[in-house]
């Protein structure tokens, strides 16, 4: 039944003791000994709640977030119904327009020829909130924003939703705030806002006309989850499904552990709801090109890899995550910065309590998931009483039985760490973040367009299964944004590029599902002709590659043959 639970789920209920504000324990209620978790299932299971579960939100393609006793997910992983149970990861940001249309071919001429403005078409920000009273998301007849789910505030049966979470505002509700000039959420809202303003903005963005929906993320620690996305996610598939009306979903997010194959709960889901409406689904590269965060190697029968770990001062919490095939068989030894050997990793085993100072190493060594052929190996460090001991960690793998030998090893972003956390023999390759590596998003990288040249903080592909990711890239440097209610500036970052791709997929959603043109003008077919239509990049001569995919986008050659 251990292969129906995630590894690290189940090392955080092996574990001797609850810590919190550590990442091992997102999801876990002290008071009350309670876990909110995503669970897949078949069928109904209505009956399970006030038995096994105390609650259950249904999303779609058969998934649905459950809270449960400690005491209780045994039983869970028992019930038949129930194919997988996995707990919350958190996900971190990826942190002259007029000049980043024209580079990417939405030119003065383009806009006269096609007249595409996003109108008809609804763009769904997940992120950290957005400022409704931005005149970027305004035109004459008032806001443009449809819905606003703030899930920060506390959730009133006044006002039900069918999650259970936060405040939902309609549009008239927000076109009366926008008139009286107040705020549905006030949460971190410039990220949000910068976003928006690139994929909708009224004057800066590519899609002056589209219609907004916000989800604002419910935050821990400042940070966003899998869960509150996902839900996000269900909404806006729900709002095109009842509506029919396009929508583009804008993830501005990024989070480093899973299998980087497309196989994580998140991923999983949004592959499997992305086909069920008139949607696409756009994210960044992630901005961890640089920093150090992945590894890889190649072992053979007789030779062993070490990978070197430098944890900085003030590090309370982290894991690593190895990634190998299940046919390859091996142990990993974990020592400390003076080379004391603090853990033995072996198939099958679950180490806790291995100490070294006040540093505490727990461990699984797990099989196969039922949607993923490799195998995780997690080692996760933590310190009760202070920092982790800082200094260079080493982790060797021992072969046993080697047939294909890869490994590729991840530790975690600003979403997990308090300190620098990085390894010392790094590979810039492979470095996506997740949902990027997922087969049914728009993965964007960031480039600059100033310099037509790359640059060094995008994620580059591909996937750990050498899929093609990124698929294209857009303009990700020194993009003018809008944030607060009529401040301008520049920033950087891949969420500026999958804004930017955000709009253009709904200008192209526009011309076929609106106008009329292609009623099956949505999903993968939008990814196509945006790849179809993109362009060489300075001396990049190889296509697709690790750094833009298939090249930058250029809006009027994926237009060249859908109107003459």
């Amino acid at each position: 039944m251990d292969d129906k639970i995630s590894p690290e789920l189940k090392l955080a209920m092996d574990a001797d003791g609850y810590m919190p504000y550590s990442s091992l324990y997102l999801g876990y209620n002290a008071s009350d000994d309670s876990w909110m978790l995503i669970i897949r299932h078949s069928g109904d299971i209505d009956d399970l709640e006030g038995d096994i579960l105390n609650s259950c939100v249904y999303l779609l393609g058969g998934y649905a977030i459950v809270n449960v006793y400690s005491y209780n997910i045994k039983r869970l992983q028992e019930e038949p119904r129930v194919l997988y149970i996995d707990k919350a990861q958190y996900y971190s940001y990826g942190a002259g327009v007029a000049y980043d249309r024209y580079i990417s071919c939405i030119t003065e001429n383009f806009m006269s020829k096609y007249g595409l403005t996003g109108e008809g078409v609804c763009i769904g920000i997940i992120d950290s909130g957005v400022n409704i009273l931005n005149r970027e998301f305004a035109d004459d007849a008032g806001s443009r924003i449809v819905m606003y789910w703030n899930q920060n505030t506390d959730y009133e049966r006044t006002y039900p939703n069918r999650y259970g979470l936060g405040r939902i505002y309609d549009q008239s509700e927000i076109g009366q705030m926008y008139e009286d000039r107040r705020l549905p959420g006030v949460m971190g809202e410039q990220h949000g806002t910068e976003v928006a303003s690139v994929a909708a903005g009224s004057n800066i963005g590519v899609a002056g006309k589209a219609r907004i929906i916000v989800v604002e993320q419910s935050l821990e620690r400042a940070l966003p989850d899998t869960i509150g996305i996902m839900m996000g996610i269900d909404l806006l598939v729900r709002y095109s499904m009842e509506t029919g009306t396009p929508v583009v979903i804008n993830l501005s997010y990024g989070n480093n552990f899973g299998a980087h194959d497309g196989t994580s709960t998140l991923e999983l889901f949004v592959n499997s709801v992305a086909q069920m409406a008139k949607v696409c689904v756009v994210t960044g590269s992630g901005n961890d090109g640089g920093r150090q965060l992945h590894t890889s190697g190649m072992l053979g029968n007789v030779s062993y890899a070490s990978i070197d770990i430098a944890v900085a001062a003030g590090v309370k919490n982290f894991g690593l995550q190895i990634w190998k095939n299940y046919i390859d068989s091996f142990d990993v030894l974990v020592y400390s910065p003076s080379y004391d050997l603090v853990a033995y990793l072996t198939e099958g085993q679950i180490v806790s309590g291995a100490y070294y100072g006040s540093t505490e190493l727990l461990g699984i060594f797990q099989g196969p998931s039922p949607y993923n052929v490799k195998q995780l190996i997690y080692v996760f460090f933590q310190s009760e009483t202070g920092d982790i001991e800082q200094g260079i960690w080493h982790v060797r793998i021992a072969p046993k039985s080697i047939a294909n030998g890869i490994f590729n090893a991840y530790l975690p972003g600003d979403s997990y760490v308090t300190g620098q956390v990085a390894f010392e023999n790094p590979s810039v390759y492979g470095t996506l973040t997740i949902p990027g590596t997922a087969s049914n998003i728009i993965t964007v990288a960031a480039y600059d367009q100033v310099n037509a040249s790359i640059t060094g903080f995008s994620g580059r592909g591909f996937t750990s299964d050498n899929a093609i990711k990124p698929d294209i890239a857009a303009p990700g440097v020194g993009v003018t944004v809008s944030y607060g209610e009529y401040g301008y500036g520049n920033a950087d970052g891949t969420s500026l590029a999958a804004a930017f791709v955000s709009g253009c997929a709904a200008l192209i959603m526009e011309w076929g599902i609106v106008l009329g043109n292609d009623p099956f003008m949505y999903g993968e077919r939008v990814k196509a002709q945006l790849i179809r239509g993109a362009k060489p990049l300075g001396s990049l001569g190889s296509y697709p590659n690790r750094y833009t995919g298939w090249g930058t986008v250029c809006m009027e050659n994926s237009f060249k043959g859908l109107i003459a």
